[in-house]
């Protein structure tokens, strides 16, 4: 018995060196200061505002699609962006996503993609006395720009187009070929980008860098961590919803069954919510702690993150307490939409739930169906896709690549000692589609901390504008 305690003991001591050696080793890579910021162009804020000002909601049902809205952006690029217009090639996919083709030099390196869009979802017309400025004013007051769609996405596209506009009125040639592609309908059914890309695979097109929007600046959500922390979207989960429909006899709400067809529903519902699909530390989440361990000023919480081999399930179960960690490590089940019932004296025949899910990396939209079916376990409940929209996480870019790598250098090139991390992405964009013509995919707008993404005060920082134009301007230089 001694001799096993013994042989206990040293192997314990061994975990312990083991561990703080790796956290003592574990230690921030030296940050290359930021280079001094150039000034926004002079008429960069006027065009912003103005570009907000301008509604472009896209609906679900494309048949209430506003052409003349749409159109009046299309004449406010025109105006406003001349030597775009004069010296860029523009084609024209689908009536209002746009491709812009700047001939580099050396037409013998792949073309880069900078690419964003321009639709923005709809403003709840309930919460508009919530705001503290008119949603489509463009208003710039508090040192911030103010209105939907500025942060999403319309603070990409128009940098994009100040960062090349400058640089054409210099003169400016790229060495490499840059195509600034522009779509339409991101926040509704993301058409515009599969056609986009149909129309590169027509022409057997392939890209090197692709950036798009997704990752950001966070000074907030790690508090162990006073350095800001970028993150480089490299994949993005998977997207499906489920329908659930409930069907029993209704009738007078004066004799009602013991079960209608609601409460079967709403059992069924609240089964799902109750039995989370698993966690799982997915590679790029990994890489991400990983980033960000060396610069964590907590010992503790350094010396877990540091050796991950040993703490892997004391940090998903810290992740999982948190909704925004939580979306990260498992695939995740929401209701979203809840329909039954016409009057309230009737007792419905039908309800019918939608279950949104993001997937990630490694799992599908067939395991969630067969997931959220084996957890509702009724004969009573009918679960179907539903068909508008769906597609499978995608693949990831590779941390190790020399996309990552340049869009890194640049980040603390226009951001002062930033931490760099790698991040999936929660949320779907329209760069996915582009993964099958480029192993370069990535996601970065150079915005700090933002709010009102889809919600009430929608605002960008004056001073992240600038960062966005310099960020653009130093991805078409080839710095």
């Amino acid at each position: 018995m001694k001799n096993i305690l013994k042989v206990l003991a040293v192997i314990i001591a061994a975990i312990m060196i083991v561990v703080i050696v790796k956290t003592m080793n574990n230690k921030p890579v030296n940050n290359q200061k930021e280079v001094v910021l150039e000034a926004i162009p002079q008429n960069a804020l006027e065009h912003m505002s103005a570009a907000i000002k301008i509604k472009t909601e896209t609906p679900n049902d494309d048949y209430q699609f506003d052409t003349a809205t749409f159109m009046s952006y299309r004449k406010f690029l025109e105006n406003s962006y001349p030597l775009i217009h004069k010296n860029l090639p523009r084609t024209i996919i689908d009536s209002f996503n746009y491709i812009y083709e700047w001939k580099g030099s050396d037409t013998s390196i792949l073309p880069m993609v900078l690419m964003a869009h321009y639709d923005v979802v709809p403003v709840e017309q309930s919460a508009v006395k919530l705001w503290h400025a008119a949603p489509y004013g463009g208003e710039i007051k508090e040192n911030y720009i103010w209105g939907r769609g500025v942060l999403d996405d319309k603070s990409s596209m128009i940098s994009i187009l100040e960062a090349a506009e400058a640089q054409l009125a210099k003169g400016f040639q790229p060495k490499q070929t840059i195509l600034l592609c522009f779509g339409a309908d991101e926040e509704s059914s993301g058409k515009g980008a599969t056609a986009m890309v149909k129309y590169f695979a027509s022409q057997n097109k392939k890209f090197d860098l692709v950036v798009d929007e997704g990752g950001e600046i966070s000074t907030e959500n790690n508090k162990s961590v006073k350095a800001p922390i970028a993150s480089i979207g490299v994949g993005e989960k998977g997207y499906v919803t489920l329908v659930l429909t409930a069907q029993k006899a209704g009738g007078h709400s004066s004799i009602p069954a013991s079960h209608t067809a609601i409460d079967i529903l709403s059992t069924a519902i609240a089964k799902v919510s109750e039995n989370p699909m698993p966690t799982k530390l997915t590679p790029p989440i990994e890489a991400y702690l990983k980033s960000v361990s060396a610069y964590n000023e907590n010992f503790i919480d350094k010396m877990v993150l540091s050796n991950l081999w040993l703490f892997k399930s004391n940090v998903i179960n810290k992740m999982a307490e948190e909704p925004t960690s939580n979306a990260l490590i498992r695939t995740t089940l929401v209701p979203t939409v809840f329909n039954s019932g016409v009057r309230d004296n009737v007792i419905p025949t039908f309800a019918t739930a939608y279950i949104n899910s993001r997937i990630l990396p490694g799992e599908t939209t067939k395991d969630v169906y067969d997931y959220v079916t084996k957890i509702v376990n009724d004969t009573n409940i009918k679960i179907t896709y539903y068909k508008n929209y769906m597609t499978e996480a995608s693949p990831t870019t590779n941390v190790e690549s020399k996309y990552y790598k340049r869009v890194e250098k640049i980040i603390r090139s226009v951001v002062k000692d930033v931490v760099v991390a790698p991040m999936l992405m929660v949320g779907a964009t329209d760069s996915r589609n582009y993964r099958t013509l480029s192993e370069g995919v990535v996601n970065f707008t150079p915005l700090t901390n933002a709010k009102g993404y889809h919600g009430i005060d929608e605002r960008m920082q004056i001073s992240d504008f600038q960062k966005c134009v310099n960020f653009y301007t130093l991805l078409i230089k080839g710095e």
